[in-house]
């Protein structure tokens, strides 16, 4: 019995022996650069007859120790042998006793590094080069539903720990990608780390002017996970635009230099996700900051609260400063356009309020506003869409509430210079104490007839003005400490010509002009006055003086100067920048009366004569 019993263990330990012997024997083998060399031959066998183009692979390794999987110097070319996708490096460590024991697949740590793939689709209705590559492994996964459908299958789960993505490089027709370094950890108590480093991107848009390319570069991307929700810091953004022609303010001085076809804008600002799913978001952005270096617009501040969806977006909290000017308002509603839904993009927001100096957006936009740093309050109701913007509720004010306005308009045909429209109703103006001159010695002009501005006192206007392409029109009524006047002027930007129409039922000329002998005026005139700042300036280099260049027709209903009344009397005044000439005609019933007179300033004119 003994005898047996140690034979039948000698052949137990035998066996064993074989075994771990034969086990080792295909551990070395498998790990052998031979074997190895053979499993890389086979796989681009296999991947080669599977996807019928040329794949060149350098080394696959697989260590049954650490279960690693390595995979260097792959190369697929599309089927017209182009080359497609270049991967200098794939190594995957991942956790086989997961899988085996709660089908879990568990990647303790992924590395992508020196991947370059080239796609590339000639239109919208032709096929990608890509495309035989996921309808060859579509087939397969479409006859495994059919075979797996008949068997319990039991719930696969994915996790993983790290991720490192270096050196990436995707084109797709003319867009193109790069990043420099990607790192994604699965932190302790679901506390997510991710980090990019060095992101590029590239494209061309479409506009009226032609082709613009775009890039955009963000330095550091940082996220990671806090008891508050996805905390998201986006650091040096740089976005630039080029579309190859002139800026738009070259050699227009009035124009602003804020120009969509150069933009070079960077920024910086810093998310709290409260809430990611795959229809919806809320994000909270603090400290956004923005300058477009090309046009000087600088936002300071950026405050807001977002949520959102593929449809909408809520806006709550918004606060946006500039250096000297700070914008807040509650709530807006944003519709996001979709065409195959057949939504608009529009959008409207609460009441917005803020304080201002104009001359935080003079550079980008009115460089007549460079000098404008009185206060102004204001606030309004905005709305709109792609093509245009309404205001509602506009009130502006000074600081003393010297001078107000109250006002609402709209702006349209945004997409087209030409087609531009902007049209605002002034339902009440009100100026009075040193506010008129207050607001003109903003401006960076040539002042005229201040004084006279002075004389009129308080002004009251109601009135509306339109803008067009190359065109200024305003129109309304003037109520004033020296009487009431209704006016039509137009500014003809093309031709540089400010023309129009004033009337008035009873206006004390004599209080304003600082002439005590001419009374009250009844009367319509007519006037151009040349702003070509060219015609101006050779016209005044040639003759010296500095009042305007233009022309004054009117005919006065009634006047008086001193004990004189005269009726049905024309007016016409001449000037050529040095001298303006007048000339007075009175019909009376049995008697014409005709006079003349002129003035060099329009603080000192000469007594008729």
């Amino acid at each position: 019995m003994k005898k047996a019993l140690k034979w039948i263990i000698g052949i137990l330990c035998t066996l064993v022996v074989l075994v771990v012997g034969v086990l080792a024997t295909a551990f070395y083998v498998f790990h052998t650069d031979w074997f190895q060399d053979e499993l890389k031959e086979r796989v681009v066998e296999q991947l080669t007859e599977k996807l019928d183009t040329r794949i060149e692979l350098d080394r696959i390794g697989i260590d049954l120790m650490t279960f690693d999987a390595k995979i260097q110097g792959l190369s697929v070319e599309d089927r017209q042998q182009r080359k497609m996708l270049q991967l200098d490096h794939l190594q995957v460590d991942f956790n086989v006793l997961n899988y085996l024991m709660h089908k879990e697949i568990y990647v303790r740590e992924a590395t992508v590094r020196g991947l370059e793939a080239n796609l590339l689709q000639e239109s919208p209705d032709s096929a990608a080069n890509f495309q035989f590559v996921i309808d060859a492994f579509k087939r397969d996964k479409k006859h495994n539903e059919k075979v797996d459908s008949l068997k319990h299958k039991p719930k696969l789960t994915f996790k993983v720990k790290k991720v490192t993505l270096e050196s990436i490089k995707v084109r797709f027709n003319d867009k193109r990608a790069h990043l420099g370094r990607f790192v994604y950890k699965s932190g302790g108590n679901g506390r997510d780390v991710a980090e990019i480093n060095e992101l590029r991107a590239q494209w061309v848009s479409k506009s009226k002017k032609g082709p613009v390319d775009n890039t955009l570069r963000v330095k550091v991307i940082d996220m990671h996970d806090t008891k508050q929700g996805k905390k998201l810091t986006i650091d040096s953004l740089c976005f630039t635009t080029d579309n190859h022609k002139q800026r738009v303010n070259v050699g227009k001085p009035k124009h602003g230099a804020f120009d969509a076809g150069h933009l070079n804008v960077v920024a910086q600002m810093y998310l709290n996700i409260e809430h990611l799913e795959k229809d919806s978001f809320v994000a909270v952005v603090t400290n956004g900051q923005a300058i477009d270096r090309g046009s000087g617009l600088d936002v300071h501040k950026l405050n807001l609260r977002v949520a959102g969806n593929k449809r909408s977006l809520h806006l709550s909290n918004v606060t946006v400063a500039l250096a000297n000017t700070v914008l807040k308002f509650d709530d807006a509603d944003v519709q996001l356009p979709s065409k195959k839904e057949g939504r608009r993009l529009s959008y409207s927001t609460s009441m917005i309020t803020g304080r201002t100096q104009l001359r935080d957006i003079s550079k980008p936009f009115a460089p007549v506003l460079a000098k404008f740093t009185l206060p102004l309050n204001l606030q309004t109701r905005m709305s709109g869409d792609a093509d245009g913007m309404q205001f509602r509720s506009v009130t502006v004010y000074t600081d003393d509430k010297q001078l107000t306005i109250h006002a609402g308009g709209s702006i349209s045909g945004l997409k087209d210079k030409y087609k531009l429209h902007v049209h605002f109703n002034v339902s009440r103006m009100t100026a009075f104490g040193g506010s008129k001159e207050k607001i003109i010695n903003q401006f960076t002009v040539k002042k005229f007839m201040m004084k006279q501005l002075h004389n009129l006192g308080r002004i009251d206007y109601t009135g509306y003005f339109d803008v067009v392409w190359k065109r200024e029109t305003f129109v309304g009524k003037l109520n004033t400490a020296v009487g009431g006047l209704n006016f039509q002027f137009s500014l003809d930007e093309k031709n540089k010509y400010l023309t129009g129409t004033a009337v008035t039922d009873s206006l004390e000329l004599g209080k304003a002009m600082d002439m005590p002998e001419l009374g009250k005026v009844a009367a319509k005139a007519d006037f151009m006055f040349d702003i070509s700042k060219p015609r101006t300036a050779l016209m005044r280099k040639r003759l010296g003086g500095k009042l305007p260049i233009g022309r004054v027709d009117a005919q006065v209903n009634e006047a008086s100067y001193r004990f004189v009344k005269t009726h049905n009397t024309e007016v016409h005044i001449e000037s050529n920048g040095a001298v303006a000439e007048g000339r007075v005609n009175m019909r009376g019933r049995y008697i014409d009366v005709v006079c003349s007179f002129s003035f060099t300033n329009t603080n000192d004119m000469k007594s008729p004569v």
